[in-house]
């Protein structure tokens, strides 16, 4: 097999599509998937500048690039279900921005936020037709995933014994060395030092809490598909030298899924394996630094108070603070120009956008990673991520990986695809039979001729 056709032939969707159209479109589709996963990884420091305090990331671009490839290849349609559920989430924000506009003096909300939101969430009304977005195009394009995601496990676990060689900056920063046309926008806690130790952070991506995500998706994605144990170590290696609890967090709750008679010894068997591995590794790797870190949700200066608790403290305090903002928020973009606090996303959909935006987004993004039917525990993953590792509500990396993992496919049934090949093998004709011995051939019988008189009987 020569060089292309290798490629071709391992590169997600290339022989999903209808005929008449497989060489004409195949391509386009797959290229910009190529191009998101490449986004997601090698250029997530950069970006587009358009002012001074903004940039248009890569995986904006990638986004919109794979929904109108599909759109244009006839791969795909406008689900009407997403559709309606988009057009509540663009209703429900615009009413928010209105409503503040036009009673509160104070004039924060910003209609360059809300037009964001509706630009950022409009590919999700795109899907495939099953017949190209099927199971088994769907596992390709994930192995893919996974590829990348450890090559990037690879940088870091290389970059984090190689600052014991190197100490120059670049090695966990090389941002500055971006020309600033090119560079991602935004403030990121890049190199965070642990004692004696830096935080991996992938070499490429922004921070170690992305990181660890980023190998704890990719270790979910592997478990599901090929579980590779060498991949699959390369990976959790590399979410404990990222010595960040989100990967862990994502792992511990995911891993409970499906709920069932077996949650318990899969929880044991997480207890055993991380206990073997602090007993190991942990002078060594300073892993006593993790497990430290569960104390962090008491203090009011730590990252785990920041992320999870300061949000949900604002949203009590200030829910009701106007007659409208109970319901519809204090309107968008206000977050951070009102208080100083981090923007997680549950608890910066409830403070701009009320109650009625928590429910209208949490529809929206809730259908969109589980209407697909993906595995749970990538479904669960995807949906911590977006909702509580951090404010990724307009953030365009975290939507493109549920639209790449989810959103854009349609109803997979994974779990059917297994019945059917099952049900195929067991009709597969196995070996023949081996016929059962003929029985031993009997004994001729002896046959005594028997006469009969031909006189007539005269009696």
């Amino acid at each position: 097999m020569s060089l292309s056709a290798a490629w071709h032939a391992t590169l997600p969707l290339a022989h999903e599509a209808p005929a008449g159209k497989a060489a004409r479109w195949t391509w386009p589709i797959t290229a910009t998937i190529v191009f998101a996963m490449v986004a997601l990884t090698v250029l997530d420091r950069f970006g587009l500048a358009v002012s001074s305090s903004f940039s248009i990331h890569p995986t904006f671009v990638a986004m919109y690039a794979i929904a109108v490839a599909i759109a244009c290849s006839g791969a795909g349609r406008l689900n009407p279900g997403m559709g309606l559920l988009y057009v509540g989430v663009a209703t429900v924000s615009g009413l928010s921005l209105v409503a503040n506009a036009s009673f509160d003096f104070r004039q924060v909300a910003t209609i360059s936020s809300w037009l964001l939101l509706v630009v950022l969430y409009a590919p999700f009304i795109i899907v495939m037709d099953r017949g190209i977005g099927s199971a088994q195009a769907w596992q390709r394009c994930m192995r893919l995933l996974v590829a990348f995601m450890l090559f990037c496990g690879i940088a870091g676990i290389a970059q984090y014994f190689a600052q014991y060689a190197i100490h120059a900056p670049w090695l966990f920063d090389f941002t500055p060395m971006i020309p600033k046309a090119l560079r991602g926008s935004g403030t990121y806690n890049t190199t965070n030092v642990v004692g004696e130790h830096i935080k991996s952070n992938g070499f490429f991506l922004r921070e170690a809490s992305g990181f660890s995500f980023y190998m704890a998706l990719a270790l979910l994605l592997e478990s599901a598909l090929d579980r590779r144990k060498w991949v699959m170590a390369i990976l959790g290696l590399a979410v404990l030298l990222s010595y960040s609890g989100s990967g862990l967090l994502v792992l511990a709750v995911a891993m409970l899924f499906p709920l069932g008679q077996r949650t318990l010894w899969r929880v044991l068997a997480a207890v055993v394996v991380g206990g073997a591995a602090v007993l190991l590794l942990g002078d060594v790797l300073n892993l006593h630094y993790t497990l430290d870190r569960v104390g962090e949700f008491g203090s009011d200066r730590s990252s785990a108070y920041c992320r999870f608790i300061a949000p949900g403290k604002l949203v009590v305090e200030q829910i009701d603070s106007s007659g409208w903002t109970t319901l519809l928020g204090h309107g968008p973009g206000t977050t951070q120009k009102m208080f100083d606090v981090c923007e997680t996303t549950y608890g910066k959909l409830v403070f701009e956008y009320g109650l009625l935006g928590m429910l209208a987004f949490g529809t929206l993004v809730g259908v969109a990673i589980h209407r697909s039917g993906a595995p749970i525990r990538v479904r669960v993953a995807l949906t911590l991520q977006w909702l509580l590792l951090g404010g990724n509500l307009l953030a365009p990396e975290s939507l493109l990986l549920i639209f790449l993992v989810c959103a854009m496919w349609p109803r997979l049934a994974l779990g059917e695809q297994e019945r059917a090949d099952r049900k195929a093998a067991a009709r597969k004709p196995g070996p023949p039979t081996p016929a059962a011995p003929a029985p031993p051939p009997r004994p001729a019988q002896r046959l005594e001729p028997v006469f009969r008189s031909t006189e007539p009987n005269l009696e």
